[in-house]
């Protein structure tokens, strides 16, 4: 029997049919195959995990690692190299926040971005509060990080925001459209409640943050806020986040 864990993670009010979407696809992957899904589940982060029987099981897991990503153990954390992570349990700390990238050890291991990197990365000087509820660094959101430090021992790794995440914020912020950013839904989820509201011509592009993170870049006559009033309760108990320029601009310049 192969056992894999991914990196992708299902939470979240939809946990369920998250899970029921992914076995689906597993199930139809596996049809053709010489293998059998043994063990189909979560553990305790969410991170996606299942255990295989046959001759296909390593091709059935190759699969699963493309369209995923894979947990690593620390050892393989390397620094000065870039992985994909998602921020968790934000404002829980002061002194920086914490990435899940799906790290193991004899624990989940999480990256600290510390404030003083996060501070000079966006060249703001305000409190680690203010900044990620200016800037809308939230639970789930995913970032990837550039790796800085790694100490095994001590089960401690640090980083940085990565090239790409800078990029992506900084594009974002320039942006003149406004953005709905919904966490722990697939796509079709989304479509379903837009089409039901008719406001689905009221977005312009969707961009896939990660497997479940989609953002929804509205159209400029469109206001991000209105889009949340309209299918909030078609979606209720998922998390929506409004991506304002003007206002984050406010924010942070007040």
């Amino acid at each position: 029997m192969k056992t894999v864990t991914l990196f992708s993670r299902v939470y979240g009010k939809k946990r369920k049919q998250l899970l029921d979407v992914v076995k689906a696809q597993v199930t139809t992957m596996i049809g053709e195959l010489d293998v059998r899904l043994a063990r189909f589940g979560t553990d305790k982060r969410g991170h996606l995990s299942m255990s295989f029987d046959g001759q296909d099981s390593e091709f059935a897991i190759n699969f699963l690692v493309k369209e995923y990503g894979k947990s690593i153990h620390i050892n393989q954390v390397k620094e000065g190299t870039d992985l994909p992570g998602s921020f968790l349990e934000v404002g829980k700390v002061g002194y920086g926040l914490y990435v899940d990238i799906g790290a193991m050890s004899n624990k989940r291991v999480d990256v600290l971005l510390p404030l003083h990197r996060i501070r000079d990365q966006l060249s703001i000087r305000k409190p680690l509060r203010v900044i990620a509820k200016s800037m809308v660094f939230v639970d789930d959101l995913p970032v990837d990080v550039k790796i800085t430090s790694v100490d095994s021992a001590a089960n401690k790794i640090e980083g940085e925001l990565a090239q790409t995440t800078l990029v992506r914020f900084e594009e974002w912020m320039q942006d003149d459209h406004e953005r709905l950013l919904v966490f722990g839904a697939t796509l079709d989820m989304i479509e379903i409640a837009l089409r039901k509201t008719r406001h689905l011509e009221d977005i312009y592009e969707f961009e896939e943050l990660g497997k479940f993170e989609h953002s929804l870049r509205c159209k400029r006559s469109t206001r991000a806020s209105g889009i949340v009033a309209a299918i909030g309760p078609k979606m209720r108990g998922i998390p929506m986040h409004l991506f304002i320029p003007k206002e984050i601009e406010a924010n942070l310049n007040g």
